[in-house]
């Protein structure tokens, strides 16, 4: 029935539009119209007097729980803390700390290696594998940064570095590395070795190196940081020192240490070992670059010359204890006392008869110039 009204409705009005008058109209709405008012049908709230519904109340301020408590000093002094002293010192706490402890000793002592010429013990965890591959990330954001300014091989910079490399690499006994020399061309002295064998030498350097003696003590000195596996030991003495500042952050949490505890242990840290770690280190490389470059047949004299040139040329020396390297001073102190034991390393490599023939004719002939040329271009 109420599709048939409907249709004759709209049959009506498009057949005659002006026969319908409005009240006829409403009356016709009206009977198709679901009476709003009917207890039976929900009244939709914009078919009521035009107003749109009331807002929802406001929340008043103190109605959220999360406003309800007001800070109170003394209550907060008050207050138990997070870790007492009795846990601290409980039974169980000290069964944890004895097995840790026990357990980390295990683990240190299995892990102790020693350093090759020198003979020192370290503690390394890290393989070289994992070190490589340090290694090549930090080789990719070297040659993003100075890929362009790599000299080519016919450069005579480049060929003075590869053939002082090619007699210092059967020396230190890494001849299984794939070795790998660019020389970069820039004003700043400075050189280094990437673990697995990428050798980086800044142009800047080359003129405090003089010739190829005072360069095979700084690529002596770089090699040699390989050789001793320091980027290891950095690396694995992460892990003896991780504990040692979560300890200083457990203390600041007990407010043993008033918030300070993780500042200093920081401090500790950095100028108590890291920095003393360092400065050892590259003592020992100068050491077992020494070495080596004594064995391949360069004058080991020429290190403590490499550092004097090296503090003339960076005049403002700060202090060791600050510095990650020791100073020069004592380097070229140090080279002068070792001279002895790079000396009788040099008379056991197969260069030693030659530099003896050569000293043998110069004393012979009297120190003549000529002679004393050729001993001198011997020893290099």
């Amino acid at each position: 029935m109420f599709s048939r009204a409907l249709h004759r409705l709209s049959r009506n009005v498009h057949q005659a539009p002006h026969s319908i008058t409005p009240t006829a109209h409403a009356r016709a709405f009206r009977r198709i119209t679901v009476n709003s008012k009917s207890p039976s049908v929900p009244q939709l709230r914009f078919a009521s007097s035009g107003r749109f519904p009331p807002p929802p109340p406001r929340q008043q301020y103190g109605s959220n729980p999360r406003y309800r408590t007001k800070y109170d000093p003394d209550a907060a002094g008050k207050a138990r803390p997070l870790i007492t002293g009795e846990q601290i010192f409980s039974q169980r706490t000290g069964i944890v700390v004895i097995a840790l402890t026990g357990g980390s000793i295990i683990f240190y002592v299995t892990h102790l290696e020693e350093v090759p010429v020198s003979g020192r013990t370290r503690f390394i965890c890290y393989s070289d594998e994992s070190v490589e591959k340090e290694g090549q990330m930090a080789y990719r954001h070297v040659m993003s940064d100075y890929g362009r300014a790599i000299l080519p091989q016919w450069d005579s910079r480049t060929k003075q570095v590869e053939r002082v490399m090619r007699r210092l690499i059967p020396a230190s006994g890494m001849e299984g590395v794939d070795w790998e020399v660019c020389v970069i061309d820039s004003p700043e002295a400075n050189a280094f070795v990437i673990p697995g064998g990428k050798v980086f030498v800044f142009s800047g350097i080359l003129p405090i190196a003089k010739n190829d003696d005072g360069l095979a003590a700084i690529l002596g000195h770089e090699i040699a940081h390989n050789l001793a596996r320091h980027s290891n030991e950095a690396m694995s003495s992460m892990i003896l020192l991780q504990p040692v500042r979560w300890m200083f952050i457990f203390l600041d949490s007990t407010g043993y240490t008033g918030g300070l505890g993780r500042l200093i242990g920081d401090l500790f840290l950095d100028f108590g070992l890291m920095k003393p770690a360092s400065r050892r280190q590259e003592s020992e490389a100068d050491y077992i670059g020494l070495i080596m470059m004594a064995k391949a047949c360069y004058d080991p004299r020429a290190a403590a010359d490499v550092w004097q040139r090296m503090e003339t040329a960076h005049a403002t020396d700060m202090p060791a204890w600050l510095s990650t390297h020791p100073t020069n001073k004592s380097r070229m102190d140090n080279m002068r006392e070792w001279l002895s034991k790079a000396d009788a390393a040099r008379e056991q490599s197969g260069c030693a008869a030659t530099t003896t023939y050569a000293r043998g004719f110069e004393d012979a002939l009297g120190g003549w110039a000529g002679f004393g040329d050729m001993n001198r271009r011997l020893r290099r």
